[in-house]
């Protein structure tokens, strides 16, 4: 499998991306925590890392369950954005692992339902052969830059239309609704205030429930603060180890 990592001090950040995603949707992140261990992954099917993709949260667990075994060693966080985060919570809830310090939820939620419309465009493309649909609103925040757009863009373009697909697939599926309340790590949460895909009252729901977090709302950002915001999100990451 393919994936970033850079060496530094503990405890390792574990970075788990999200849907139709692979690991350079965490560069920004990275190179804005210089000095830390990190890595950054690439769930099956995309990016060099051979598939067959996953098509649910519980099967993407397991996947990172078996590359921390086999990577990292010593203490570790888990970074989820999106449908990253759900496997973030799957894991808390699902590994009996001392060396888990706590969870970073980026954009996500403890339900991740996709709109129908997204679904079935997925569907049709993988279908038809055509290029790679156009992205959700919400997505960016308003006055995003062409280049960081562009970048985004063409880092999509190493996940296969059908990972995507099953991806999107998985995160609307995944339901822990009832078990968030049971996470034993502390779990720091930060959403933007203007994310049409997972929106704040995803992340007031994960705030409300799991019993040791703290809560960080940025004002105009949207669903990819991991890349608009890095140095934010940085800074607040390093501000809770």
């Amino acid at each position: 499998m393919t994936f970033r990592h850079e060496p530094g001090a503990g405890p390792a950040l574990v970075c788990v991306h999200g849907s139709a995603g692979n690991h350079h949707v965490y560069d920004r992140l990275l190179d804005a925590m210089p000095g830390r261990e990190r890595y950054a992954i690439n769930l099956p099917g995309r990016a060099g890392t051979d598939g067959p993709a996953l098509d649910s949260v519980a099967q993407m667990e397991v996947f990172l369950s078996r590359f921390l075994e086999s990577e990292v060693q010593g203490d570790y966080l888990i970074i989820g954005h999106s449908l990253g985060g759900g496997v973030a919570l799957e894991h808390a809830l699902s590994s009996a692992s001392a060396r888990l310090t706590g969870i970073v939820l980026l954009s996500t939620g403890a339900r991740l339902r996709v709109h129908p419309t997204i679904l079935q465009l997925f569907e049709q493309v993988v279908k038809s052969g055509a290029s790679i649909p156009p992205l959700p609103p919400g997505l960016y925040e308003r006055g995003s830059g062409p280049a960081l757009v562009a970048e985004a863009s063409k880092h999509r373009e190493l996940t296969p239309i059908e990972t995507g697909g099953l991806d999107w697939r998985a995160c609307d599926s995944f339901n822990r609704m009832d078990d968030v309340k049971d996470i034993q790590v502390p779990a720091l949460i930060i959403a933007g205030s203007q994310d049409a895909l997972t929106p704040v009252k995803y992340a007031q729901y994960l705030a409300d429930q799991i019993p040791d977090n703290e809560l960080h709302i940025l004002e105009g950002a949207g669903h990819m603060l991991v890349m608009e915001r890095a140095n934010e999100t940085a800074e607040l990451i390093c501000r809770r180890l």
